[in-house]
């Protein structure tokens, strides 16, 4: 029992690392430029379209191997990474663990970054992609402090006061004056992209869930019922804030929040992991695979 317990400290340990690493700033680092042309192109004089991928940790797709390496946490399959290849594009991915929708258009993300994501957009960009708005109403720092006090055995206390918050109270939850303002900079991020990039194809994508339409809890989601419900409720006004910026602007909108229902944290095929498991409350391979699928068959 002793070493059962152990072992899930250092397992908590591990992971709450890396979800404190999406929210405290890093080291600087520059974007990922991949150009992943299809074999029947390569030796053609084919030159491939440029893809821009903007947004935070659930575009850079955070794993527990690339923390150390580096500190947007973007991984190697993000969607991003598979759309390119997918399209046989020319792949820019900016997407940075952590970052608010004004790291993306106002400023550079303290730490990680030397300038707003939407610099890496310019004339000759044919597709952008955007996943923003959950850092700012703390919706993962929120659920992840939630849990901790939930969940954490009293042997492993000490690692979750070290490194995932337990203890500290989290963040109110918003009110409706928070999701105008998220609604706002969202459009405000596409406007931004066409001033750059006139001709380029934008598309929101907004997050799979983390709670389904039957709110089940389980051992990977160490919730109360009023906890799940607010969760819910803060997902839910995300959402929708996104979905009214797509409208606004004519962006092209992509909906995870409503083909993962069916794939939240407690089902057979969860998209995203849960609590203790992977990096908090952030896609899987299988999630990453399937908000890939949304967006090629949206842009079809």
């Amino acid at each position: 029992m002793r070493r059962e317990l152990v072992t899930r400290a250092a397992t908590i340990a591990a992971s709450a690392a890396a979800v404190a690493a999406v929210v405290v700033p890093g080291t600087a680092i520059t974007e990922t430029v991949s150009p992943p042309v299809k074999a029947s192109a390569a030796g053609s004089g084919h030159i491939p379209k440029t893809y821009v991928a903007l947004g935070s940790s659930y575009a850079a797709g955070p794993e527990l191997s690339s923390a150390p390496r580096t500190p947007c946490m973007r991984s190697a399959d993000d969607y991003p990474n598979q759309v390119a290849s997918a399209r046989g594009m020319r792949l820019i991915d900016v997407t940075c663990s952590g970052a608010k929708t004004v790291d993306i258009v106002d400023r550079a993300q303290r730490g990680k970054t030397s300038e707003p994501q939407v610099a890496a957009v310019t004339p000759k960009t044919a597709l952008v992609t955007i996943t923003t708005g959950g850092n700012d109403l703390d919706y993962i720092g929120r659920l992840t402090s939630l849990s901790c006090g939930n969940a954490v055995q009293p042997a492993v206390a000490g690692v979750a006061r070290r490194v995932c918050g337990a203890g500290r109270l989290p963040a109110p939850e918003p009110g409706p004056a928070a999701y105008r303002k998220v609604e706002r900079t969202i459009a405000r991020t596409v406007d931004a992209v066409r001033a750059r990039a006139p001709h380029a194809k934008v598309v929101l994508v907004d997050y799979p869930p983390v709670i389904g339409t039957t709110s089940t809890s389980c051992s990977e989601l160490p919730l109360t019922y009023s906890e799940r419900a607010e969760t819910k409720r803060v997902f839910d006004g995300l959402a929708e804030a996104t979905a009214r910026a797509a409208r606004s602007t004519g962006a092209v909108l992509v909906t995870a929040s409503k083909s993962g229902a069916a794939h939240a944290v407690c089902s057979q095929r969860p998209w995203v992991d849960g609590f203790e498991r992977g990096v908090f409350y952030h896609p899987n391979r299988t999630g990453k695979r399937a908000v890939t699928q949304l967006i090629l068959r949206a842009l079809q």
